[in-house]
């Protein structure tokens, strides 16, 4: 999928909340951030860096168990909410950014706040 991506101070609108239900991941390509990875933990919005810190894959392609993500290559697992790996092999965290729902739109800020 392809989202319009609009930034305005600090603030980048991804997607739209319908796009991302519960359970669910997306993956979106910004030019400022790279690749993020917009998650729906039970109603719950997290976007963190969509590239595992250890095997440089692409964690929408991973699976969505609970509140974290299991990477699709070597299965390291990062808590979504904060980043942490939980297991071997990774051990560098995700960064994670705010985001917030406003008029049907995920809406992250940019600023790193977690790594």
């Amino acid at each position: 999928m392809s989202a319009d991506l609009r930034s305005t101070g600090g603030r980048t609108v991804l997607c739209a909340a319908d796009d991302v239900p519960p359970g669910r991941m997306l993956r979106v390509v910004t030019g400022d951030a790279g690749p993020l990875l917009v998650s729906n933990v039970n109603g719950t919005i997290h976007v963190t860096d969509d590239t595992c810190t250890h095997a440089e894959a692409s964690l929408s392609e991973g699976d969505l168990e609970a509140d974290r993500v299991v990477c699709p290559v070597h299965w390291a697992e990062f808590d979504l909410a904060t980043g942490k790996a939980l297991c071997f092999p990774a051990s560098r965290p995700l960064a994670v950014y705010r985001a917030v729902v406003e008029d049907g739109m995920v809406v992250a800020f940019l600023a790193r706040r977690s790594a």
